[in-house]
């Protein structure tokens, strides 16, 4: 075998290149060496579990939706590892494989947001969730985070919902645009009288056609007291600041834990009962009040035009943290997770979220450790069928070079893509046998007798032709798998395509620049001695 012509082949240096790619991957993408950066799947590494609870039982296509719903908030905050799997008809799993604790409390928000948007003036419903564009929400020109931690985020409105704005919000110029994510229904607070500074902004910011948010103040209840709402929204210590007060609620009907009960209490943080002001007494501005899930209230500063346009609209807020880097880290984050949910959508059925739990890693260790040991038990045993079929060295180490190659081309990218999770592995272990098998159609096109008048060119194209074949029927048997939307077998899909493309596009045809160069090296295909490419 000449060795510098094989190097020189385009084909075998575009095998190179990727050996290299896939070696960078695997060591160098976060720039330690001495670790494995590969997406394990939460079998192999454990991670966490978030159930979600559904209001009610839903059918079948209720529960595609919502489970699509929260894998699009999910995938739009950049966790494409999670894995979104329902579990009967009342609950959701959600699987983090190694999540960070911040990553954790991140999804876990973003789960409990239900989704629904609306912009609210003069106490109408101006502007919803319908009239968001998905794909206009953010992007390049969209976001704008400060080193103050404050932040902006602008998404499109349809030209119908524009139209609507503009006839809710004619003749209120001036006046504010109440903001909303997940506003309460049926909703009242109850709090302590200084967190809510005295002023109208306050009292407009409750108000909406037909569902006001009431007030109700710690210092005027009693254990007597009746409360016109479904959802109360308590301090979060309320049980020992207000003990009577607390239990008289839970004798009332309110509940804690049970999404589905008529009367719910919420619990919130002093910070996110506090309005958000800007300024000082009367002349201050209301900028967001996390309790009743308002993002901002832009003022209105133009008079609305009635045209069915796509136009552009801002959310801003202002985000906590101890120092500036933790500032802007915090408000991308918040940028982020009100992403996921506009372009998520609403879910069609409340839910609740709730305690994650911890996956260990030691079963997960052995999964990983039997999944390597199929690997290699298969390439062993495809080893021995093919020693005994060709019984020569120069085939034999070829095939099984190529074969090894292929698998760890399809295991890098799988887990620097995607996530190398126990079907994707399942899936690795079966392409051993395609692989092999297209290789064996390779050798044998160009080592069977047929007649002199037989080229090359002509054999190498049989060849591919049966590979080719074989590729496109593997790719559309698997197709259906990928599409189907159960998660426990995409990952053998996803496997097993990926090793189709790598196989035809990379592996098979440096497989066939090696044995084009072992064959005419030492006999020729039709039975002669010494015989040069033609």
């Amino acid at each position: 075998m000449n060795i510098p012509r094989l190097l020189a082949n385009r084909k075998i240096q575009i095998l190179i290149v990727l050996l290299f790619i896939c070696t960078f991957l695997i060591f160098l993408r976060d720039g330690d060496p001495s670790t494995i950066d590969l997406n394990l799947g939460i079998e192999f590494e454990g991670g966490v579990r978030i159930p979600i609870s559904l209001e009610k039982t839903v059918d079948a296509q209720q529960m595609s939706v919502m489970v699509d719903t929260i894998k699009t908030r999910i995938n739009k905050f950049g966790l494409t590892q999670a894995v979104v799997r329902p579990l009967g008809n009342k609950e959701i799993l959600v699987e983090l494989p190694k999540a960070q604790a911040s990553v954790i409390k991140s999804v876990e928000s973003i789960l409990r947001d239900q989704g629904q948007f609306e912009a609210i003036v003069a106490g109408k419903t101006a502007l919803n969730s319908s009239h968001i564009i998905p794909t206009g929400i953010g992007g390049a020109n969209g976001e704008q985070i400060n080193p103050d931690g404050s932040w902006q985020l602008t998404f499109s409105v349809t030209g119908e919902g524009e139209l609507h704005f503009a006839t809710i919000a004619s003749g209120h110029k001036g006046e504010n645009v109440y903001m909303f994510l997940d506003r309460p229904h049926e909703a009242a607070l109850l709090v302590p009288r200084d967190y809510i500074p005295p002023g109208s902004v306050i009292t407009e910011a409750l108000q909406k056609e037909g569902d006001d948010i009431r007030l109700y103040y710690l210092e005027d209840v009693t254990a007597n007291t009746t409360y016109a709402a479904a959802t109360l929204i308590i301090p979060q210590n309320l049980s020992a600041s207000h003990p009577a007060i607390y239990r008289a609620l839970q004798n009332a009907g309110y509940s804690t834990t049970n999404a589905s009960a008529e009367k719910k209490l919420v619990s919130a943080t002093e910070a996110e009962l506090r309005p958000q002001l800007l300024g000082f007494g009367t002349g201050a501005a209301l900028t967001g009040w996390d309790a009743i899930g308002l993002q901002s209230a832009p003022v209105l500063q133009v008079e609305p035009l009635r045209k069915a346009t796509i136009t552009q609209y801002s959310i801003t807020g202002s985000a906590q943290g101890a120092d500036a880097k933790e500032l802007k880290e915090n408000a991308a984050i918040e940028v982020r997770e009100l992403k996921s949910v506009l372009a998520g959508g609403r879910l069609p059925v409340a839910a609740s979220v709730g305690s994650y739990y911890n996956i260990a890693p030691t079963l997960g260790n052995q999964f990983l450790i039997y999944s390597f040991y199929g690997v290699g038990a298969a390439i062993l045993l495809v080893a021995i069928v093919v020693t005994l079929f060709y019984r020569r060295f120069e085939l034999i180490l070829p095939i099984m070079f190529t074969l090894v190659i292929e698998i760890f081309v399809t295991i890098t990218l799988l887990g620097a893509l995607g996530t190398l999770d126990l079907a994707a592995m399942a899936g690795v272990i079966a392409l051993i046998g395609s692989s092999v098998d297209n290789q064996i159609v390779i050798t044998d096109e160009l080592t069977k007798k047929r007649g002199h008048d037989v080229s090359t060119k002509r054999r190498f194209q049989d060849a591919f032709y049966i590979v080719f074949t074989t590729a496109g029927l593997a790719f559309a048997s698997m197709l259906p798998l990928l599409l189907s939307g159960i998660v426990e077998i995409a990952g053998f899909a996803v496997a097993a395509i990926l090793s189709v493309i790598v196989g035809i596009l990379i592996t098979r045809p440096a497989y066939a620049a090696v044995v084009e160069e072992t064959l005419f090296d030492h006999e020729t295909p039709h039975g002669g001695h010494e015989h040069k490419k033609e």
